[in-house]
């Protein structure tokens, strides 16, 4: 079963043996994830899920959160990708990026949760495992920001601060309505009501209001 720990296994010893050791990593840190997204797993609970040693995952990663910054860049990634495939396959629309957007949050609801942790998570980062990582994720959205500039006609420099934007955006409302548990007892009651709406439908409509405004001449 996909969250039984896996056997201990011996070092990797090539670069695609590394590679897919990294994605071991990665992954069984996000199966854990998933079962409790309030903190993060340790590095030892991490490696008996990978089945690795523990001393192993440090030669990859120096940090938990390291180990998640990575897993919220390939997130990134993949979420950009999804972005792009979308675009391209048939005439574009605000409405094809939006339904590519939430579709891949609903397939991943690791991410936005995991996004907004990232401030704790880059405060435990080193200068170099930082500096990497926002570069990553800058590369990442002025990739996807120049793609989305020339599937929708839009100007030099405006598809990355859409898509810039789009991303804040969720991260925006899935921290403001992310209730704990104890506050959703609290927040039950009907008056509560206009400050708790549904995380996807909100964000449904956030998005369509953003960015028609945004691509409207």
């Amino acid at each position: 079963m996909e969250n039984e720990p896996r056997p201990i296994r011996t070092r990797a010893n090539d670069d695609v043996e590394k590679a897919a050791r990294r994605e071991d990593i990665i992954e069984a840190a996000r199966i854990l994830y998933l079962q409790d997204s309030r903190a993060l797993p340790s590095v030892a609970r991490i490696a008996e899920q990978a089945g690795l040693a523990k001393g192993t995952v440090y030669t990859y990663f120096t940090t938990k959160e390291e180990i998640f910054a990575a897993l919220l860049a390939d997130s990134l990634d993949a979420l950009l990708s999804r972005l792009a495939q979308g675009l391209s396959n048939g005439p574009p629309s605000i409405e094809r990026l939006i339904d590519e957007f939430v579709s891949y949050i609903d397939a991943h609801p690791e991410v936005p949760r995991l996004d907004a942790m990232a401030y704790q998570l880059e405060r435990n980062l080193s200068p170099e495992a930082m500096h990497t990582h926002k570069l990553r994720a800058t590369m990442g959205l002025v990739a996807g920001g120049g793609l989305l500039e020339v599937v929708m006609g839009l100007p030099a420099g405006r598809g990355v601060k859409i898509l810039s934007r789009i991303y804040a955006l969720a991260r925006g409302l899935w921290q403001w309505l992310d209730y704990p548990p104890e506050m959703q007892i609290v927040l039950s009651e009907p008056v509560f009501a206009p400050i708790r709406p549904d995380f996807r439908s909100e964000l449904v409509e956030a998005l369509h209001e953003y960015v028609r405004g945004a691509t409207t001449p």
